[in-house]
């Protein structure tokens, strides 16, 4: 979705500053470059009345039949779809939160604030309250992607629910909208994080403003967990029937992460707003997460989980490996990457620290000499399952730890060390990674996972087998085709006319390469391209 280029934006924020420049060397990124243009994506994708500062000469107002105008299109099409829009907001205002010297050293602070307040604001204008500040409905989704994708033109061509280029088809744009008749509370509980993060990042510049996105994103968690309906019995998986529509384009694994991503931000805001108030914001939004329940003792001394952990882990007695990413689905890699400086138990850090180990590691007989960094190749160990829940650690206790002498599993690397969770759109998950790395050396100055990080920068701007940028625009040799509908430009409905696309994506980060560093840089290859 729209997420793939944004955690490239947060790596190459964290990982240096330069001078703007075109980057000349595969070895030597630039990644000033490649922050500034990473932001400009975001242009590309704005729907409804552009603003003043759009700097985007190819595109102009569009689907202005939405009665909530503005946002960001997903991917190449020009669907608003609920959950990578909210997670690409929040993911985009973490990067900021966290790094925010390097967008002001750079002077893309105002750029960046931009875009938060075009998300943000959009997400405001989406729900609608009563006059006691409750949430009474939220619209999440606009557009119907079974249609949108049957379509390759434009989003200025579409007018009036139709495009112009094929008004006999009647291509509609319905909106979805959540109740408490007709919840989607992972689409409430998304958006209320990104809110969060937003009111951090607004609260000592716009403090009105800021006051503002807090009370929205408050309201939408309080919806979400109001309408969150699960449908489990003792000894099942616990699962909730209360997801949006998505028309099975982005299919919702579950609203637990959601929640949780939402709670540990509203966490970290009402501890910002009032630090006299951090027990109580630990016990209303932490502990919605983590919560053990102590009266019930299992057979082997273990108490069940009755937070949001409860779906990753059963009970006291488990914990949990982390081996995928922080993703529009899954955003527990964010949740405990904020969650353990709070907790600061040996289960947190070690659910974070496992992750980025999985990562970036490899077995011991793996020659890495041409991967341009040195993995790690075995995982600390924390200790006994049963006793991570409750054992207090801190971050400086972590090198100290024993490696673990049992097996240890790490992801798939491709002959030059290339990170491959998933074939499709390798790239986005590849970046998601490396800012929660970024994220780890920043917390513990541990800088371990940072040279990965930054190994896999250079990869994605050039220093790669195919020899050019999986970053649009990005030096002079980078993909040129991305799969996307507004920059292709096509006359006649094909993504193969014309053959070269008509317009520049900036900054957009493609699908990216495979498991043998090879990509095919074709317009209509989304596997490779969106």
């Amino acid at each position: 979705g729209i997420s793939g280029a944004l955690s490239a934006v947060m790596l190459a924020s964290s990982v240096g500053s330069s001078v703007l420049q075109t980057a000349t060397a595969a070895d030597n990124p630039n990644y000033a470059e490649a922050l500034q243009k990473s932001l400009f994506f975001y242009e590309c994708q704005q729907a409804g009345p552009l603003p003043e500062w759009n700097r985007v000469e190819w595109r102009e107002d569009s689907t202005m039949i939405d009665e909530i105008k503005g946002g960001w299109y997903d991917a190449g099409d020009h669907v608003k779809f609920g959950l990578p829009f909210s997670y690409s907001a929040s993911t985009v205002g973490w990067g900021y939160y966290e790094f925010r010297d390097s967008y002001a050293d750079l002077g893309l602070d105002k750029h960046v604030e931009d875009e938060l307040r075009w998300a943000n604001d959009y997400f405001m204008k989406a729900t609608y309250m009563n006059d006691k500040d409750e949430v009474i409905a939220y619209c999440y989704q606009v557009g119907e992607g079974n249609n949108d994708h049957n379509y390759w033109c434009p989003p200025e061509l579409q007018v009036d629910g139709t495009y112009v280029a094929s008004s006999s088809c009647g291509v509609k744009r319905p909106a979805y909208f959540a109740t408490k008749e007709m919840p989607a509370s992972d689409q409430a509980a998304g958006a209320a994080a990104s809110l969060a993060v937003n009111y951090l990042n607004f609260k000592d510049t716009d403090p009105e403003y800021a006051a503002k996105n807090l009370k929205y994103a408050k309201a939408l968690y309080e919806f979400a967990v109001e309408t969150h309906i699960e449908d489990w019995e003792p000894g099942m998986v616990p699962t909730a029937k209360s997801l949006g529509y998505d028309g099975g384009f982005y299919t919702s694994s579950y609203d637990y992460d959601e929640l949780a991503w939402a709670a540990v931000w509203l966490y970290y805001a009402c501890v910002a707003e009032d630090e006299t108030q951090k027990q109580a914001a630990y016990d209303k939004y932490i502990m919605d997460i983590i919560a053990v329940d102590e009266s019930i003792t299992g057979e082997m001394g273990a108490h069940p989980y009755t937070g949001y952990m409860k779906r990753i882990i059963t009970d006291t007695g488990n914990c949990w490996q982390n081996i995928w990413v922080h993703c529009w689905d899954t955003v527990w890699g964010g949740v405990f990457a904020k969650l353990a400086p709070v907790t600061n138990t040996a289960r947190d850090w070690y659910i974070f620290r496992y992750n980025l180990e999985f990562w970036s590691g490899t077995s011991k007989d793996t020659d890495t000499s041409d991967w341009g960094y040195e993995p790690v190749r075995t995982h600390k160990y924390f200790g006994m399952d049963d006793h991570l829940w409750n054992t207090p650690m801190t971050y400086d206790q972590i090198p100290d730890l024993p490696d673990s002498e049992t097996s240890s599993d790490f992801i798939a690397k491709s002959p030059k060390g290339w990170a491959v969770v998933s074939g499709y759109g390798s790239a986005r998950y590849n970046t998601a990674a490396g800012l929660q790395a970024m994220v780890y050396a920043k917390e513990t100055g541990d800088m371990t996972f940072a040279e990965w990080a930054k190994a896999q920068m250079a990869y994605i701007l050039g220093n790669n087998p195919m020899g050019y940028a999986y970053e649009v625009g990005y030096g002079t040799n980078f993909a040129s085709q991305p799969h996307h509908r507004s920059s292709h430009c096509s006359p006649t409905q094909s993504m193969e006319d014309p053959v070269v696309q008509v317009h520049t994506l900036w900054g957009a980060l493609v699908g990216g390469p495979d498991l043998k560093d090879f990509h095919s840089d074709i317009t209509k290859d989304y596997i490779y391209n969106e």
